[in-house]
């Protein structure tokens, strides 16, 4: 039989479905970025709780001035958590649990359905919502910069018009791929609307930003979208356009807004 182990289950809208695994031991909770379990979540402290397992009994205690409720009341001292027992740590509410191998990613696909744009697989508009408030939260704790870069497509009903929504589906997807590999890998990147895209860019300069935007426009430009067509579908960015035999259609240029 697999061994269960401890975890906390997020069951509130933000970050709904998330797990969370507990170390062997001690795991120190909070928003800090260098402790255990981090959560960029309001009303988290730097470090904010502390869970103990011993002798397989799992404990949590809040640290300094933090608070915990469970059951609508706050704990004082070292709390056990039984199965199935609901904590509220800032404005997350968590589900103690007892996962194996099998559960954890059985919620973790549900967490990933619930995240994630069906057609691009890119993190879908509500998830980018919750996590830019998140990230404007730390950020001005922090000091830290942030900036948004929006893309879209002007006039692609014109796309699905002409070659059907098989092909516009087609033209989204391989856009979802490039802007991927272009962005960087720690920055969160989201379908924003039926043809916009949005990149949330941590800790850079505007002028780097503007960089970013230039090469993501030039890299658009020079990809040529051939989906079996008699003549290709060439997409191009900034100041260019979309070329569709004799038509021309837009493509929007990225918009950057710094915090």
């Amino acid at each position: 039989m697999k061994q269960a182990k401890p975890c906390l289950v997020t069951i509130s809208d933000e970050g709904l479905g998330e797990v969370y695994r507990f170390n062997d031991k001690t795991t120190l909770v909070g928003c800090h970025e260098d402790i255990d379990l981090v959560l960029k979540m309001r009303g988290v402290g730097e470090k904010h709780a502390l869970i103990e397992i011993n002798d397989g009994e799992v404990s949590v205690k809040a640290l300094e001035e933090n608070l915990i409720l469970m059951a609508d009341e706050v704990i004082h001292g070292s709390t056990p958590l039984a199965e199935g027992a609901k904590i509220e740590i800032g404005i997350a509410l968590f589900k103690f649990r007892l996962f194996d191998d099998e559960d954890e990613r059985y919620h973790m696909s549900l967490r990933q359905l619930a995240i994630r744009d069906g057609l691009t697989g890119l993190y879908n508009a509500r998830f980018f919502s919750d996590a830019l408030s998140k990230e404007h939260e730390y950020g001005f704790r922090k000091g830290s910069s942030l900036a948004l870069v929006f893309m879209g497509i002007h006039h692609f009903k014109e796309v699905n018009d002409w070659f059907g929504y098989a092909f516009g589906d087609f033209i989204l997807k391989s856009l979802a791929e490039l802007l991927t590999t272009t962005i960087r890998g720690y920055d969160l990147l989201a379908r924003y609307g039926g043809e916009e895209f949005v990149s949330l860019i941590r800790e850079e300069s505007e002028l780097a930003v503007g960089e970013l935007a230039y090469r993501i426009c030039n890299e658009i430009r020079d990809r040529v979208f051939d989906h079996r067509l008699p003549s290709a579908l060439t997409i191009t960015g900034g100041m260019g356009l979309i070329e569709i035999q004799r038509q021309r259609i837009y493509c929007g240029w990225p918009m950057i807004i710094s915090m």
